[in-house]
């Protein structure tokens, strides 16, 4: 996995390349980008985006965040533009600083609320239905993005990753790393909350809202199993990818 310098951490930016699979293959390079927003890019940035030759760019973000925050036009690249968060569970959850700032009774039903999205989002997601279909096509290099790169951008990094065959630790790392590129600003948030110490469930709230935790990881990759026998079963079912379409995939895209 390559991490760019030309970007700042904040961006969360990274190349999938280079993560290995179970048969010892390797993602290549300069295919699967994922990222925040294109609207946090300052001028710079842009300008080195637009040399990685991009043909698609699928944003994960609602309609309203879209709205008020539209990604800047990239010439030659296609944008598909289709919430990953439109599933059963997510308009209940207050997702706002304030949701996520939440002590005793109420932090553990705002975990539950979450943790039950978390059971869902992978299952009958029009969005990463999308995004593979563009992958199926060739229509790469890729780059998909939600606001800032880690919760919806993280489980469609997620599904790629099990399309190639990663093994499952490079999957988990790769989720994680978000925490090392969104250090500054996770530890930001908790100096200036004092309760942490008292409320563990508060220090994950805030480390929910501005990084990721492993338990989501693991609830998304358990749901699958508990849905299916296996991943390649999930993916056969959820994306129309059967044997001989994932070797082909996994052929073309790993080396």
């Amino acid at each position: 996995m390559q991490i760019h310098e030309h970007f700042k951490n904040s961006l969360n930016f990274r190349d999938l390349g280079g993560l290995q699979t179970n048969d010892n293959k390797t993602v290549k390079h300069k295919l699967f980008y994922r990222g925040a927003g294109l609207n946090f890019f300052d001028d710079k940035e842009l300008e080195y985006f637009k040399t990685l030759n991009i043909k698609t760019i699928m944003d994960l973000r609602s309609k309203q965040e879209i709205t008020t925050y539209p990604d800047p036009i990239i010439e030659n690249a296609h944008m598909i533009q289709h919430s990953g968060l439109v599933v059963k569970g997510s308009e209940d959850i207050d997702w706002s600083p304030t949701g996520m700032r939440k002590i005793g009774g109420e932090a553990f039903e705002q975990l539950n609320k979450i943790e039950t999205y978390y059971k869902t989002i992978a299952f009958d997601n029009t969005a990463f239905k999308l995004m593979i279909k563009e992958i199926e096509k060739d229509n790469l290099p890729i780059y998909f993005h939600c606001a800032t790169g880690k919760d919806r951008t993280g489980v469609a990094a997620m599904i790629i990753l099990l399309m190639l065959d990663v093994k499952l630790e490079e999957i988990r790392k790769d989720y994680l790393i978000t925490n090392e590129y969104r250090k500054e600003i996770i530890n930001e948030s908790l100096n200036r909350i004092e309760d942490t110490k008292t409320y563990p469930e508060l220090k994950t709230l805030i480390t929910m809202q501005d990084g990721v935790v492993e338990k989501v990881f693991d609830i998304v990759m358990n749901s699958i199993l508990e849905k299916y026998d296996s991943y390649d079963d999930y993916l056969k079912y959820e994306f129309d990818l059967d044997e001989d379409k994932l070797i082909e995939l996994r052929n073309k895209y790993t080396y």
